[in-house]
């Protein structure tokens, strides 16, 4: 299941847009039991890390660390974000 983030909006930066954001994620999307959830910041300028850390807080712990994906991209604040996050 792929989940666009850019549904969210272009600038994700606040960590109460976040929890918004994922909590709408875990209302409305049902993956199945094993299917990997894909995150895609394609169309999105910028995102901040404590949003990102609420959307992938609430997704892993919903369906594990290894079945929520972010894909490859070349968004430097996507990329920084989750830096910051990995060494948190």
């Amino acid at each position: 299941m792929r989940i666009h983030l850019r549904d969210f909006g272009q600038i994700l930066g606040s960590r109460p847009a976040g929890r918004e954001a994922a909590l709408a994620m875990r209302a409305y999307l049902k993956p199945a039991k094993d299917e990997t959830i894909e995150l895609d910041f394609e169309g999105v300028l910028s995102v901040g890390p404590s949003w990102l850390d609420e959307v992938l807080s609430a997704l892993r712990r919903d369906y594990g660390k290894t079945r929520v994906v972010v894909l490859p991209t070349t968004n430097a604040s996507v990329i920084e974000s989750l830096k910051i996050l990995d060494e948190g």
